[in-house]
């Protein structure tokens, strides 16, 4: 697969810089994401490895890349049994071993989005079973600067 040359970096870079970005340009770089996590789902491929570092930036635009762990060919309830991803990122079905589905991709949106408003990730750890059992068990916190209607949609 080739994609254009990215010279701005990835949106992780970006959050290292500014530390989060203000709920207007995190809800146009996640649309940019939905649309084009939106186009794989249309053509039965699942991502797996959504995070603000496989979001490259372009003119100031989002352009997805890294698509070394996508599973093609699956139908909507269709799963794929790997568990694969990176830790922090990894949706609770992945993590108890039910397999990924494109809910698992919304799941990884949602993240994105929370970590572009706040600047973390909402259920990191240093330690990885501590950081999977936040994953499974724990309600997403609630930080101040994600307005009510932010977090309602997250």
């Amino acid at each position: 697969m080739i994609i254009d040359y990215c010279d701005q970096g990835d949106l992780a870079q970006a959050l290292n810089i500014c530390g989060y970005f203000e709920e207007n340009i995190a809800k146009f770089y996640v649309a940019e994401v939905i649309l084009a996590v939106e186009h794989l789902h249309d053509n039965n491929i699942i991502y797996r490895d959504l995070k603000p570092e496989n979001i490259l930036m372009q003119e100031g635009h989002c352009v997805l890349a890294d698509f070394g762990l996508c599973k093609e060919g699956l139908k909507m309830n269709q799963k794929s049994q790997s568990f694969c991803g990176s830790p922090a990122y990894l949706s609770p079905e992945v993590i108890q071993g039910k397999g990924s589905n494109k809910q698992s991709d919304v799941f990884g949106v949602g993240l994105v989005l929370y970590e572009l408003l706040t600047g973390q990730s909402p259920f990191y750890s240093s330690d990885e079973k501590d950081m999977f059992k936040n994953i499974v068990r724990n309600k997403l916190p609630h930080q101040k600067q994600i307005s009510e209607l932010a977090f309602d949609l997250l």
